[in-house]
């Protein structure tokens, strides 16, 4: 893997929607779920820009929820989604970005799966 997807930690998500990972410290990626009828299920992967990092700071939970919501609507799939150029999944370390988030939910579901009590299980 690439230093560039090194380091994901999980931190936040909306299930069915988006997950939420920060990477070094505050540097917060956003891996958001759209769909287009049938045809498409996929997600992307937006790193945040400052005015992004700046509403999850003020707004948290519901912020990215409203930045999954407009990222589905602009139809990142397509080249004039403001947000196609920014999914780093497109890019040439697209497959270890998807594994370098999944490895970061999988610890977090793992770690979460430990600390339940035993009678919970």
């Amino acid at each position: 893997m690439s230093d560039d997807t090194s380091g994901l930690r999980y931190v936040d998500h909306e299930p069915g929607m988006w997950f939420l990972v920060a990477q070094h410290g505050d540097d917060l990626l956003l891996d958001a779920r759209y769909s287009y009828s049938a045809v498409i299920d996929d997600s992307a992967l937006i790193r945040l820009d400052d005015a992004e990092r700046r509403a999850y700071a003020e707004g948290g939970h519901d912020a990215m929820t409203r930045l999954a919501q407009r990222i589905h609507h602009s139809a990142p799939y397509r080249e004039d989604s403001r947000f196609h150029a920014r999914d780093l999944h497109r890019g040439e370390d697209g497959r270890a970005w998807r594994d370098a988030v999944g490895g970061a939910i999988a610890e977090h579901t793992w770690a979460a799966e430990q600390r339940r009590a035993p009678d919970d299980r």
